[in-house]
Order: structure tokens, then C-alpha cells, then sequence
């Protein structure tokens, strides 16, 4: 029988206590990584299932491409299932990376994020657990889908921890490459594209360079909405076509939840207010301190899916903003949290340092 949505909700939440503080551990490990000598090796899953990975490079022809016209919306998603469970297994952790870095700039572009141990990422020294194109493991009933979007500047595969956490507890991931957001992408076509960070236009004053700003992040979340909802459609029109989806019929989107870090979180957010398909909504640390913790579109658009919306704790002294703006911005997001539905949770994770 199907999931229910608070069911979806609470069944996540018992996995991403665990595993969301792994995941921040291994974000906030990639500055002490830059400089340290020794490779660390991922922690291999604790879940009953194994790791499989695959990806797709889709097209949304409904959309053009923000910097190139000559071309439509492209992007890459990897889709990470449950397999047979090995515990030898070892897979690629960044796709693509030899070929990022075979290109003096990407390779100087990516140092800068991963330090020394990009040589390592390159070379596969660093490995996750995933295995390309391995067997879906058999299955009675179909698994549920969490689509997941990285942060700002981040990529996909930097959530590595988290997303084999979950899959080897059931789930099916659909990590979105969100392009022009993500750090670097390879496509098959041997492409690679970068993160883009526009800046303001000279001569600016400070409410119209404030403004300028805010209207980009509103077209920002809203792309990146529009990201989630085009791979919810690309999932729905292949899940009976195996030839073309290699997951057809083993994947639930009767049991979809949305779920992204940061910027991503409020991309999964504004889908999940404008996509009813959408069962529950996860949102990793995306609160956008010191204007709101959900997004605010003109549409007025509320969450009616429950949400876990799980933060770090940051001192008000660190929350960024005045005073003012930190009482008003408080006011504002528990007003929004009170109007979630219920199975909604809150939840501020506290760690040292």
C-alpha cells in the first residue's frame, strides 16, 4: 500500500538524524581536507543495500539556457539505487573528473575547491561506493524517490555520504546537477560548465544593488524549481519505458519527496509550493537569514506537503543581518513554520565547534 505523507515525512526523518549529521561532517571536513595530508576514506553505508549509480543528461526544451540562447535548459542527473549489497564495492566519486581536470582551467578551478586532494578525486584514490550502471536489487514493491539538490558553488557528489546513507536504507536518489549552480559539470559530449556568480552593474546605489540582488535570487529558486519539476515530468513520462530508463517500474512517485542543502533546500521548496506531486519536503539549512525561511514569491504559494526543515544552530551574533532584521526575520519564519501542516518538524542540530 502507499505511503502516506506524514508516514514519507517521519520515515525520513529517522534517517536523516543520523545521516544529516554525517553529511555535515563531510562538508565541513572539505576545509580541513585542503589541508591534510592523509585521503580519507567515506564510511560505508549502514543500510542493508548496497550502491548503484546512473546518469542522464536531459533536456528541457521548454526553457533556454540563461548564457548560451543557441541552447535549451541541459542537465545532469545522477540517480542512485539500491543494489545487491557488497561490501568491496568502490565506484568513482566525482564523474567526469578526469576530464575536468585534463583542462588547465578546471583543473585550477577545482583545486581551489578540493585543495591537494583533487589530484586524489582525480585519480580515484577518493571513492565512494556507488558502482555505474550496476542491477537495481529485486524488489516486491517499488522504491521511493527523493529528488535532492546540492548548495551554491557545491556539486551533487559532496552529499555522497548522505545520499548512500539513504539508499541503502530503500531509497532511490535523483541528485540534480543544477547547471550554473553546481561548482563544475561534465557532460558525455565532453563539456564542462561552471558555476556563474553575476555581480551587480556598476553604478548601482545600495537599495538598487539590494534590489538587483534579490530579484536574482528570486529567478534563481525559481530555475532551480523549475529544475526539480522538469526531472519529476522527465521520471514520469520514462517510469514505463525501460529501453530509455534503465529504473522504469522500480521507482514509487506515489512516494516522491523533494529535499536539497542550502540554496537547494529553497529550490526544493518552491517546487514542493508549486507541485502538488511532490509528498514531502526536506529542507537542509536553507533559510534565507535575514528575510524568511521559505521562499517568498508574490504568488503567495504555501507548503502543504509535510516538511522537515533541520537547520545548524548559529548564534544571533552569527546569523548575519541587525538586531532588527534578526527579530523580524524570527517573526517571520515561525509564522511560516506554523502554518506547515502537521507531521512537520523543526529541527536545529547543534554541533561542537
Amino acid at each position: 500500500m502507499p505511503m502516506s505523507s506524514r508516514l514519507l515525512g517521519s520515515s525520513m526523518l529517522a534517517c536523516l538524524f543520523s545521516a544529516s549529521v554525517v553529511c555535515v561532517q563531510e562538508l565541513s571536513a572539505s576545509s580541513s581536507m585542503k589541508t591534510s595530508a592523509t585521503v580519507p576514506e567515506l564510511p560505508y553505508p549502514s543500510g542493508p543495500l548496497g550502491i548503484g549509480r546512473i546518469g542522464f543528461h536531459w533536456t528541457d526544451t521548454s526553457r533556454p539556457d540563461n548564457y548560451d540562447l543557441k541552447r535549451k535548459r541541459e542537465l545532469m542527473v545522477y540517480f542512485w539505487y539500491p543494489t545487491a549489497k557488497s561490501v568491496d564495492a568502490k565506484g568513482q566519486y566525482l564523474p567526469g573528473a578526469a576530464q575536468m581536470d585534463a583542462a588547465p582551467a578546471i583543473h585550477e578551478f577545482m583545486s581551489q575547491e578540493f585543495g591537494s586532494l583533487w589530484a586524489s578525486i582525480v585519480s580515484g584514490e577518493i571513492s565512494s561506493h556507488a558502482i555505474d550502471h550496476a542491477p537495481i536489487v529485486s524488489s516486491r514493491t517499488p522504491f521511493p524517490v527523493v529528488t535532492f539538490s546540492h548548495g551554491l558553488g557545491s556539486t551533487g557528489f559532496q552529499y555522497t555520504v548522505l545520499i548512500e546513507y539513504l539508499v541503502s536504507h530503500g531509497y532511490v536518489v535523483a541528485s540534480i546537477e543544477h547547471t550554473y549552480t553546481a561548482k563544475a559539470i561534465w557532460f558525455p559530449d565532453g563539456r564542462v560548465i561552471t558555476h556563474r556568480n553575476d555581480s551587480p552593474p556598476a553604478g548601482l546605489s545600495q537599495a538598487e544593488r539590494l534590489s538587483w540582488i534579490m530579484k536574482q535570487i528570486s529567478v534563481g529558486i525559481n530555475q532551480g524549481a523549475a529544475d526539480v519539476r522538469f526531472v519529476i515530468d522527465r521520471m514520469t513520462q520514462l517510469n514505463h519505458d525501460k529501453q530509455q530508463f534503465a529504473l522504469a517500474g522500480a521507482i514509487d512517485l506515489e512516494r516522491l519527496t523533494a529535499m536539497g542543502h542550502s540554496a537547494g533546500a529553497e529550490f526544493a521548496a518552491r517546487a514542493c509550493q508549486q507541485d502538488s506531486r511532490i509528498h514531502a519536503c526536506v529542507d537542509l539549512d536553507g533559510a534565507m537569514v535575514p528575510v524568511a525561511a521559505l521562499p517568498l514569491y508574490g504568488d503567495d504559494r504555501k507548503i502543504l506537503q509535510p516538511v522537515l526543515f533541520l537547520e545548524a544552530f548559529h548564534p544571533e551574533n552569527n546569523m548575519g543581518g541587525t538586531p532588527d532584521q534578526i527579530t523580524e526575520y524570527k517573526k517571520v519564519k515561525e509564522k511560516q513554520l506554523q502554518e506547515l501542516r502537521p507531521g512537520s518538524y523543526d529541527v536545529v542540530l547543534h554541533s561542537p565547534g
